[in-house]
């Protein structure tokens, strides 16, 4: 089961930092580098909504020998010019992973076009836009199982019309007791097989302790501007996404 950390810059998700080793106050916010450090990690796989934090997490798992695989999760849509609430309902998530020094100024382009040309309410890129950066040797595309075309077309109104035409993704499932995960995943494995893809577990991770559960819920609350008393399906989040909950399913 891959475990896809999410760090600070993915903003209002992750309560994890990308401090190295170390150098964080006690009882203070948990390390993503610490975490791979004290876990004996040979590789980290980064998922982020921006690239700022790119250069910290690389630089600190380096001085541990660790290799960062770092994914940039992007809106995707139809039509990035388009700047309308009609194709904002086109519009889901994907992840693109940079596979080396190419790859990552890639995706550095990317995310640069879709903040400067298809920004409405967030940064988006369009696939005939994502094909002309694209390159089988430097980026990598998967789908992820929370706020993929799959998850909004099969949860929402939305009608959301995926081009991979100019590449194979790979599709990821979790399980993190939501109610609508076995609807999802059972959307995914059905899609993966009909258009021959592989499909891979994988788990968010977004704080280290499941006690953690509790703080995690009061950060998303007030970056949602919403109460502790809503259900948890609205606030995407459960003890499950915890670092000691991939440990345990991973051990099992």
């Amino acid at each position: 089961m891959i475990p896809l950390f999410k760090s600070q810059y993915s903003l209002g998700r992750s309560i994890l930092t990308l401090d190295a080793h170390g150098t964080g106050v006690q009882n203070g916010p948990d390390s993503i580098v610490d975490i791979a450090v004290e876990n004996k990690f040979n590789e980290v796989f980064l998922v982020d909504d921006s690239m700022t934090g790119f250069l910290q997490a690389y630089k600190n798992l380096k001085d541990h020998n660790i290799k960062l695989i770092f994914g940039l999760r992007l809106s995707v849509c139809s039509d990035m010019h388009n700047k309308s609430e009609e194709e904002l309902g086109k519009t889901s998530k994907s992840i693109i992973f940079a596979k080396n020094k190419s790859g990552y100024e890639r995706l550095i382009k990317i995310s640069t076009d879709a903040a400067r040309n298809g920004f409405y309410y967030q940064p988006r890129i369009d696939y005939k836009t994502l094909a002309s950066y694209w390159s089988e040797d430097d980026l990598t595309l998967c789908i992820p199982f929370y706020d993929s075309f799959l998850h909004y077309n099969t949860l929402t109104s939305a009608v959301c019309l995926p081009d991979f035409s100019f590449t194979t993704p790979t599709m990821f499932v979790e399980d993190n007791d939501l109610p609508f995960d076995d609807i999802i995943r059972q959307k995914v494995e059905s899609y993966a097989a009909s258009n021959d893809l592989r499909v891979e577990k994988a788990k968010s991770i977004y704080y280290i302790n499941n006690k953690d559960f509790k703080a995690y819920l009061t950060f998303r609350c007030v970056n949602n501007r919403s109460t502790l008393n809503k259900p948890n399906l609205e606030h995407m989040c459960s003890d499950k996404f915890s670092f000691e909950s991939w440990s345990m399913n991973n051990e099992s």
